[in-house]
């Protein structure tokens, strides 16, 4: 496959470079250029603020409701260990 750059240097593959994909590029003594794929970081959770509606309270967006399960159960077992020493 060849590949070639466009007036500003970039080259463009749909089969190869995905849309926000992160690539290390390295140059060999013999003028090859290696491209390694870096893997993505993991975020940090985003802080979601409540929105007041009809006197109770709602999240915008998606839950992951087994998730939310998961981490309830935990707190409460940490506050039940907590709790009987």
């Amino acid at each position: 496959m060849t590949l070639t750059a466009d007036k500003k240097g970039r080259l463009t593959c749909r089969e190869l470079f995905t849309p926000q994909a992160t690539f290390a590029a390295e140059r060999d003594d013999r003028g090859r250029i290696i491209l390694v794929r870096l893997a993505k970081k993991d975020s940090p959770p985003k802080t979601v603020t409540p929105v007041a509606y009809k006197g109770g309270w709602i999240m915008p967006g998606e839950v992951d409701v087994e998730k939310l399960a998961r981490e309830i159960a935990e707190e409460r077992q940490r506050r039940d260990e907590n709790l009987l020493g």
